[in-house]
């Protein structure tokens, strides 16, 4: 599990990026301001994504009940960390 909050955001970033399969980098993640939408992820980069989360972190994401907060690097931030908290019981 990642330490610090700047560890998980950029474990998520890494997760985004080797998601879209070369189709995305870093840099062109942050200029679109970390927005999914901005960058044109794929619903299929999506569903890679979704899996290396739950694999790796641990967290379970359904697009339909948090689809909303599967937009940005910002909000799938917050809603990892918000569920490693509840997973750990802090």
């Amino acid at each position: 599990m990642p330490e610090t909050p700047d560890d998980l955001r950029a474990r998520i970033v890494r997760i985004v990026v080797e998601s879209a399969e070369g189709d995305l980098s870093p840099a062109e993640l942050d200029a679109a301001g970390g927005s999914l939408a901005g960058v044109s992820y794929s619903s299929l980069s999506l569903i890679r994504m979704i899996d290396t989360v739950e694999n790796e972190l641990g967290v379970y994401l359904d697009p339909e009940h948090d689809g909303e907060r599967l937009t940005t690097v910002d909000d799938l931030v917050a809603l990892v960390a918000e569920n490693l908290r509840v997973g750990t019981g802090g």
